[in-house]
């Protein structure tokens, strides 16, 4: 098997077990999406133990590096801006639920700033910083 089939075998197991989830949820059965979810891991053991490993260059990694820094950067703005326009617009109209929906998200983007900087100075010395 190929990394392409691979893929495509992922991909539907994926699909296989968001649909037996969906279905499952349609139908307020909390066994079968259990029972999903746990048929859908054991499929892909299996495929990944059919699957040959694949070296990895340094242009996926620097691709996948870069993504990853933008997905962060687009998300914690989003939740920071998001909560600090829902503090704003609640207290202009007395929303308790809307200040502290507002307020969570402040607090997660402080948090994905806080593990982001914490794993950028571990990774930095594990990697060779100068300092």
């Amino acid at each position: 098997m190929n990394y392409k089939q691979y893929q495509i075998i992922r991909t539907l197991i994926g699909l296989l077990i968001a649909t037996i989830v969906m279905m499952a949820t349609i139908i307020n059965n909390f066994q079968l999406a259990l029972t999903g979810i746990f048929i859908g891991i054991l499929f892909l053991f299996l495929a990944k133990s059919k699957f040959k490993k694949v070296v990895v260059d340094e242009r996926v990694i620097s691709v996948s590096g870069k993504a990853s820094r933008a997905t962060y950067s687009i998300v914690t703005m989003f939740l920071a801006f998001f909560g600090l326009f829902s503090i704003f617009t609640a207290r202009g109209h007395e929303d308790l639920y809307l200040e502290s929906l507002g307020i969570v998200f402040c607090y997660i983007s402080l948090l994905l700033i806080t593990v982001y900087s914490l794993s950028y100075h571990y990774f930095n010395k594990k990697y060779g910083a100068d300092e």
